[in-house]
């Protein structure tokens, strides 16, 4: 079965932290509060994704080498320019919020974790 492509460029980095795959992650229900503000955060980074996608596909029609330039070609590539970049915005929001989250997740899962078990003392 073949690998879906990544979400996001943070979907390795989820993976890790929250210890199973994307696909694994978003089929089953979180099991900490922490872990489902993560996946929801992911979940809100992979529509602005899509969206960053979808208008730059949007651009790229509407960039059309066949259509003729004039002042509506070129209102209408300012007009996706400036979608593309609002969502672009939305896109690095969800970012840095997706990437606070997984500190603090990160970070207090350090805190909270027991110490590695220190091997038995040998006398001599």
């Amino acid at each position: 079965m073949p690998v879906p492509p990544p979400l996001t460029r943070l979907d390795s980095r989820v993976e890790a932290s929250l210890g199973a795959g994307i696909a694994m992650l978003h089929a089953e229900q979180a099991r900490t509060d922490a872990a489902a503000r993560v996946l929801n955060a992911h979940r809100t980074l992979t529509r602005a994704e899509t969206t960053v996608a979808f208008e730059r596909m949007r651009l790229t029609i509407c960039a059309d080498r066949q259509r003729r330039v004039d002042a509506q070609l070129l209102a209408d590539l300012s007009t996706q320019l400036e979608v593309l970049k609002n969502a672009t915005a939305a896109r690095d929001r969800a970012e840095a919020d997706l990437l606070e989250h997984l500190q603090h997740r990160d970070g207090a899962e350090a805190v909270t974790a027991p110490a590695e078990p220190v091997g038995p003392r040998r006398s001599r």
